[in-house]
């Protein structure tokens, strides 16, 4: 069977989703093509901030207060900052913590695609592509013709090599769920530095469960499982009981598209779309996927150059952030880091409620968000 649509959706992830429900919204035809079937698993530690949640709401047409509450799992308002064992701030923040459990939320917003009449087809993926022919032969033997390709296929991407353009920088995770009774009053956001290279470690309240994960720029032959198992010991969480599961993802600049194809674009993972400092993913996946879908409504001859121009304000924040991780994970800075912190409760507050979650300031400008702290602090 041959299909005819306007736009090829490669992956039903949070940034495919994303473009297809703002294309099916103006009415152009669309069919995302996800290799799994719903609901399934995916290694993310599913924080939502201040910004990823309006974003969503935008993106579903509510107010931030009127989003379904259950896709929720856990709100929290305290953040805690550890180096290893030893706390160096506990901060009650004015912009709350929102938790996801991917494997709900990324069934939440396949099924609002669904229901508005979109096209998506599960356990299927592109076999063979004729990128100058605009067809695409499909795992299930259909054919597929279009207008443009969005390519949201995660960190690993297959259709990012079939386009020519190079990988990114990656980075690894790996976390476990364990019921929250295993570590009773764990009700509060934490963060670790100082147990991986290069990276953090957290352990978030997730509704009945807690999630303890740690993540960072990929070295090769650095131990994550075993780090991690050493980390729940010291928890006194025994490893044995645990299933870990760890993913790459992108952890540098974005995927350089400034030669290929005029009509495909790469969006979310596939196009390094994510926040280098703290590995943030899902609100760039949102903000890929609705200029992607944005460009096609509104500028759909060559929209590949067209997305990149509409997309360089987050780029630009997600490539001085790749500078500053460089920077930020050096080990003379980390040791300047953690004594400048400890005690910081203020400044941990103002950078969670005003960059953490906003991003009121560029990676380039964190001695003025410091300044502007300390302008505060003596007003008060």
């Amino acid at each position: 069977m041959e299909q005819v649509v306007d736009t090829v959706i490669i992956g039903g992830g949070p940034a495919g989703i994303a473009a297809a429900i703002r294309l099916q919204k103006g009415g152009v035809s669309n069919l995302v093509l996800e290799k799994k079937s719903f609901p399934r698993e995916k290694t993310c530690a599913g924080m939502m901030t201040e910004k990823t949640v309006k974003i969503l709401a935008k993106l579903l047409d509510l107010e931030a207060d009127a989003l379904p509450k259950d896709i929720f799992c856990n709100v929290t308002d305290t953040v805690e900052l550890y180096h290893r064992q030893t706390m160096l701030t506990r901060s009650t923040v004015a912009k709350p913590f929102r938790k996801v459990m991917r494997f709900d939320f990324d069934n939440f917003m396949a099924t609002q695609y669904k229901n508005m009449g979109g096209n998506l087809l599960e356990n299927t993926c592109c076999a063979s592509l004729d990128l100058p022919g605009n067809k695409m032969m499909l795992s299930n033997g259909d054919t597929v013709v279009f207008r443009h390709l969005i390519v949201a296929d995660g960190v690993l991407s297959n259709m990012r090599e079939l386009l020519g353009y190079q990988k990114p920088k990656l980075g690894f995770c790996v976390e476990t769920h364990i019921p929250k009774e295993k570590l009773p009053g764990c009700d509060v956001e934490r963060i670790y530095f100082g147990i991986v290279p290069k990276g953090y470690t957290w352990v978030f309240p997730s509704g009945d469960k807690i999630c303890i994960g740690l993540g960072g720029v990929y070295q090769k032959g650095t131990p994550y499982e075993q780090l991690l198992k050493d980390f729940l010991a010291r928890l006194g969480i025994d490893a044995k009981e645990c299933t870990l599961k760890g993913a790459f993802m992108p952890f540098g600049s974005p995927v350089k598209q400034n030669r290929g194809p005029d009509n495909a674009i790469l969006i979310g993972d596939a196009g390094g779309f994510i926040d280098p400092i703290t590995g943030e993913g899902l609100y760039f996946a949102f903000v890929s996927g609705m200029a992607a879908a944005d460009v096609i409504l509104n500028d759909p001859q060559k929209i590949r150059p067209a997305f990149l121009k509409q997309i360089e304000p987050f780029a630009r924040t997600i490539r001085q952030g790749n500078w500053l991780q460089g920077f930020f994970y050096s080990a003379v800075v980390q040791k300047m880091f953690i004594k400048m912190i400890s005690g910081k409760n203020g400044f941990v507050r103002f950078y969670s409620d005003h960059q953490l979650s906003e991003y009121n300031y560029p990676y380039a400008q964190m001695m003025k968000l410091c300044r502007d702290y300390k302008k505060g602090k003596k007003r008060k």
